[in-house]
């Protein structure tokens, strides 16, 4: 159309527009000023397509809880809508409960050529460092999400503020019970980064109430959950309440129900799934703290997009997400 009107050729035109040369500086100026009089945008799609620039990005995260990777991956399905079309493509692998196995597909995405990118939850923290930084060190960019590795020289960070969420935790214990004696903390066998800050940050505000008491962490095997969970009956016979820092928290519920204790117990956890959302209908649970998952996955997805696409620098290191207190008056929000 620009074209037409100044009765001009299409590659000239397009020469004018992308500042390609050959254009004299009195066509230059006609090109520009019609451009801005028809509000003229660059179509990115076309663009793309032109430079013929394909990115393929792996993403890597674990298989439990599955509940909440499956809220993650709603959130990537959810950039994508809009971006796949320009040449970015992704290719999820999820990944079983072993560091070993982790550290074994990561390493062979960085090592790959088949990748241009990886958007990684790590297990856990400290093991994944020097890989990451291998990665970044020859030019493969790695950015974490949900669990991040903050030691590593990975180049952003999307989740929560797992510290927080220990405090947090903590705090709505001592307020949802009355003149509270003992609570429990309960964890799993495999003590990764990620509940090792959420008991940091329990036992930072359980250190400002000097009269409170807490048993734990009580640990449980992931593999044996139900058998776990009742060996722990004598541990929580006499506890206000109870903080489950792990992926549990239904399947506590679901134990608690069958312990014959001598007061019911306040219970909190983390994330929220239909099982979880019963039992904060039936009084088992009392809140939840949820990370918004479909958000995180969303807004790592956008980033790398930003990052890799429309080479945009990234300028912080990380994006913390709200943490959001869900109890019975509001649970019915959060059920997807």
């Amino acid at each position: 159309m620009i074209a037409d009107q100044l009765g001009l050729s299409t590659s000239t035109v397009d020469r004018a527009l992308h500042n390609r040369g050959s254009v004299s500086p009195k066509t230059l100026k006609k090109v520009i000023e019609k451009a801005k009089e028809m509000n003229y945008q660059p179509n990115q799609s076309a663009s793309f397509l032109a430079k013929g620039k394909h990115i393929l990005v792996a993403f890597v995260f674990p298989e439990y809880p599955n509940y909440f990777w499956e809220e993650i991956e709603m959130g990537i399905n959810r950039a994508l809508k809009d971006i796949q079309h320009y040449g970015f493509n992704i290719e999820i692998i999820k990944t079983p409960d072993s560091v070993a196995e982790q550290m074994k597909i990561v390493e062979n995405i960085i090592e790959s050529d088949d990748y241009n990118g990886l958007v990684f939850a790590p297990i856990d923290s400290t093991p994944f460092t020097n890989l990451i930084d291998k990665g970044v060190d020859k030019g493969f960019p790695v950015y974490t999400f949900n669990n991040d590795s903050p030691s590593s020289k990975r180049l952003f960070f999307v989740g929560a503020d797992y510290l927080d969420s220990g405090r947090l935790a903590a705090e709505l214990l001592d307020i949802f019970t009355n003149n509270p004696q003992k609570f429990a903390v309960i964890t799993e066998e495999m003590s990764t980064f990620q509940m090792q800050q959420k008991i940091i940050g329990f036992r930072e505000y359980m250190a400002n109430r000097t009269t409170l008491d807490f048993v734990g962490p009580l640990k449980l095997n992931r593999y044996a959950f139900e058998k776990s969970i009742s060996n722990l009956e004598k541990d929580l016979k006499n506890v206000d309440g109870i903080y489950v820092a792990c992926g549990a928290l239904s399947e506590v519920a679901k134990g608690i129900k069958k312990m014959d204790l001598k007061k019911k117990p306040i219970l909190i956890g983390h994330d929220i799934n239909k099982e979880i959302y019963q039992n904060i209908r039936q009084d088992v649970i009392s809140a939840t703290i949820c990370q918004d998952p479909i958000y995180q996955g969303e807004l790592i997805t956008r980033i790398v997009f930003n990052h890799l696409m429309l080479e945009e620098k990234i300028n912080t290191e990380q994006n913390i997400v709200k943490l959001e207190i869900v109890t019975k008056g509001n649970a019915k929000y959060y059920i997807h």
